[in-house]
């Protein structure tokens, strides 16, 4: 299951993110990330800062969301990673990547 949250705060968008990014509900969250875009959000951060899994399709789901900013001039910040969910990316070789902050 995964549940989110959006707050806007000085032109930035925060999509907090609880749950499993997964097949099964990657595309809820890249279509969450496309329609803040739409609506001129083009700097986005994602808050893990709760209990997140990453699968691979989760992965792909935030490297196409990336590159959809990226083509319009913005930005996709992922904040607050597990240890876990580093390790996996470290191994893929995805967190050089990605802009991964504090």
């Amino acid at each position: 299951m995964l549940s989110t949250d959006v707050k806007i705060e000085n032109g930035i968008c925060a999509i907090s993110v609880d749950g499993s990014i997964s097949m099964k509900n990657a595309i809820q969250l890249k279509e969450l990330i496309i329609k803040q875009a739409d609506l001129g959000y083009l700097d986005i951060i994602l808050d893990f800062g709760k209990n997140v899994y990453l699968d691979s399709s989760g992965i792909g789901a935030i490297f196409n969301s990336q590159k959809y900013l990226s083509e319009r001039e913005g930005s996709l910040k992922i904040k607050n990673i597990s240890q876990e969910v580093m390790t996996i990316l470290r191994i893929a070789n995805l967190d050089k990547h990605l802009n991964i902050i504090k």
